[in-house]
């Protein structure tokens, strides 16, 4: 199983409880069926054994033109602060492969390249087109130029970008340890119901950005400043890009991203259950400012 002791919180969409959790996102109008969530389990177990993590999560289902992809990440224990998260992505053979990020300059390039247009579905699809080799090769060594990119680098980007700006959790679910890491905290039970219903109660599971969580995380008594370690999602821009609501026929309230169509987050009050998944076209809707 996950490998989590009695009482222990796992993380948001583990692996372990896609189904229920699944469940708790079915509003957002997606849901996996039985041989997806089959392979999913084999693929991200073995996942899980060959890189050694702690924990995997399901992250979601980008769709392409003509595959889908499924993404992941796994965390390992020991980092500074803020664990790492290392995704990953397969297709239909559920075979997880590393994604990894573009440099700053390559995310350049993949925005020149690609604007809005969807993917295709192809990780191999070559996104530059390649010049033509000369008929006599030269006597010197022609030096390498940069690296040719191809859809697996959009898909990259895309991911971190979807999950900077998404990754929502209770605030209070994760905490400082005396190693100064953020983990799991095993005293969460939950917001109490009218908190839950507050945007000011959640916060974004990624490395802090804004000034006053990374002041509150530099603090020599950090841990007493726990709540506020990681950036809120009322500071989001535009404001207004997160719907809120209470599920009438469940103790259970979720949160969906209008920037990123297609992310929706869940919290079930008074429990320690939470998680978050992305189904989508990767496309951001750059309309909403105007819009709100």
């Amino acid at each position: 199983h996950s490998g989590a002791r009695p009482g222990e919180q796992r993380a948001a969409m583990e692996f372990t409880d896609l189904e229920p959790n699944l469940q708790s996102v079915a509003s957002g109008g997606h849901v996996l069926n039985c041989q997806e969530i089959s392979a999913l389990k084999a693929g991200l177990a073995l996942m899980k054994s060959q890189e050694q993590f702690q924990q995997v999560c399901f992250w979601g289902k980008v769709f392409g033109a003509t595959a889908d992809y499924y993404v992941a990440y796994g965390l390992k224990g020991g980092d500074f602060e803020f664990p790492t998260k290392h995704f990953f992505f397969a297709g239909k053979d559920f075979q997880f492969s590393a994604l990894t990020a573009p440099t700053p300059e390559e995310a350049v390039r993949l925005v020149e390249l690609c604007g809005e247009k969807p993917l295709t579905g192809v990780a191999s699809t070559a996104l530059e087109v390649a010049e033509e080799e000369p008929a006599d090769p030269p006597d010197e060594p022609v030096p390498e130029g940069p690296k040719k990119l191809t859809e697996v680098d959009r898909l990259a980007q895309l991911v971190l970008e979807i999950d900077f700006d998404t990754s929502c959790v209770p605030r209070g679910a994760f905490c400082l340890d005396a190693d100064h890491a953020i983990v799991a905290s095993k005293d969460f039970k939950g917001l109490g119901s009218s908190d839950a219903m507050a945007l000011t109660s959640y916060v974004h599971f990624r490395a802090p950005v804004s000034i006053a969580a990374l002041r509150s995380l530099a603090r020599k008594d950090a841990q007493v400043h726990g709540p506020h370690i990681l950036d809120g999602l009322d500071s989001d821009q535009p404001k207004g890009c997160w719907a809120l609501r209470k599920d009438p026929t469940a103790s259970l309230v979720t949160l969906r991203s209008l920037s990123w169509p297609g992310y929706i987050a869940f919290h079930a009050p008074e429990t320690n259950k939470f998680g978050g998944i992305y189904f989508g076209y990767a496309q951001k809707d750059l309309s909403l400012p105007f819009v709100l």
